[in-house]
């Protein structure tokens, strides 16, 4: 059977036979969310940025969080350049962004540690007294929560911000 056969076999369900959602459903919060996923190379931090951005206006949020979260965005997106696999050739983050009524939360998944070469060394040592570690203080400073988690072969990085009333 060929690819197209088997969509073929999904698109023939019939859409009447799909569940409803329940009534108590209906009375929660409204959400809105995107998900995009971007190369990453030197212009994914600048897109993840404009991503943020585009995203938070179109849902009239105030411009101040809106500033916020394109700083924040932009910190997670450089760490996952600078310290995974997602910044290597071949590598992907991907951007998640869900808003409520009275919060935005972003993450940045990235593809885990760098491969570490045969000294143990990933190719990014950090030379004493250099420009690191500023990225999750201006993350706190900016957002209400952050944090991060791993998978088996994800990290995935991430923060929300409270609206204000």
């Amino acid at each position: 059977m060929t690819d197209s056969q088997r969509v073929e076999e999904y698109a023939a369900v019939d859409p009447f036979d799909a569940p409803t959602l329940d009534a108590a459903e209906l009375s929660e919060v409204a959400t809105d969310h995107t998900v995009w996923s971007c190369v990453g190379n030197l212009t994914a931090v600048r897109s993840i940025r404009a991503r943020v951005r585009e995203f938070l206006e179109k849902t009239d949020n105030p411009a101040s969080l809106v500033d916020d979260a394109e700083l924040a965005a932009s910190e997670l997106a450089t760490n996952a350049l600078l310290h995974s696999r997602s910044g290597q050739i071949g590598g992907v983050m991907t951007l998640f962004i869900r808003t409520e009524r009275d919060q935005v939360r972003v993450a940045v998944a990235d593809q885990g540690e760098k491969n570490r070469g045969p000294d143990g060394a990933t190719g990014t040592e950090r030379e004493e007294n250099g420009d690191y570690g500023r990225g999750k203080l201006i993350i706190e400073s900016c957002t209400s929560r952050c944090g991060e988690y791993w998978t088996e072969s994800t990290h995935v990085a991430w923060f929300e911000i409270d609206v204000p009333e």
